[in-house]
């Protein structure tokens, strides 16, 4: 069994929870400490024995490390070499670097690089019988880790923006729209909705939209986009939820 709730998926902060009953991990910590404290009290947690995962540096992904790690200075952040320098530089902490597969208890941890534009991992989490992946800020999904995801029985997975949304958005400069709907930006809901097509196809049935902007996207469309891409496929039985910035998700649990 694995266990995994978002608490929170945005532009101002993102944080996720997995487990499996034993190994508690978070993965990225870019909310406040007591927020954080709260969401783990709820199911159960003790924040002394987490494992911090860290996909990558921008702030809205490690800004609560550094007073989580001061509090709680048992538990333990990770990340990949590419990241490390940058991490320490934002936090302060230095961080644990670890291998491209490495375990934690009894769940070993796949880090796959994906396109942004700063070093970005997804994560895929598995124990002996389950996988889940988290996969935010990516401006488009390589084959390999399509591959990789569509073994997985939950995968949370960036449905950033709607397209004609961020087109018209008349605060948003040519720059930032440029980058964001780039190859090494932030996934749209279309391109969103594709991967999760060939993702059910392969039987995933669980997903969690995340990193849906405020300004450019809501959740009703960015889980439509999903729900017609499968339908169209002749999948309905799939569970679509998008994640929140300001209130977590409910607890998911894979058997």
């Amino acid at each position: 069994m694995l266990k995994m709730c978002c608490f929170a998926s945005g532009s101002k902060g993102n944080c996720c929870y997995v487990s499996d009953g034993d190994t508690d991990i978070l993965i990225d910590l870019g909310i406040p400490t007591a927020r954080v404290e709260a969401c783990l009290a709820a199911i159960g947690v003790n924040p002394d024995r987490v494992s911090v995962l860290i996909t990558h540096s921008h702030s809205d992904h490690v800004s609560g490390i550094k007073t989580f790690g001061k509090k709680h200075p048992t538990a333990v952040f990770r990340c990949q070499k590419e990241s490390a320098a940058a991490v320490k530089y934002q936090t302060g902490i230095n961080p644990t670097v670890e291998g491209r597969t490495f375990t934690i208890g009894g769940i070993t941890v796949e880090a796959m690089l994906v396109p942004h534009d700063v070093p970005c991992f997804c994560y895929v989490i598995k124990n002996s019988d389950r996988a889940v992946a988290v996969m935010t800020d990516v401006g488009t999904v390589k084959p390999d880790v399509l591959d990789a995801l569509s073994a997985c029985d939950l995968v949370m997975i960036e449905a950033n923006h709607d397209l004609e949304r961020l087109r018209r958005n008349p605060t948003y400069p040519a720059q930032l729209k440029n980058r964001i709907s780039s190859n090494y930006g932030h996934l749209s809901n279309a391109d969103c909705a594709s991967a999760c097509g060939f993702l059910a196809s392969s039987g995933v049935r669980n997903f969690i939209l995340a990193h849906l902007s405020e300004d450019n996207n809501n959740p009703a469309l960015a889980v439509a986009a999903v729900k017609d891409e499968l339908s169209g496929l002749g999948i309905t039985d799939a569970r679509i939820v998008a994640a929140s910035q300001h209130k977590p998700t409910g607890l998911f649990e894979v058997c």
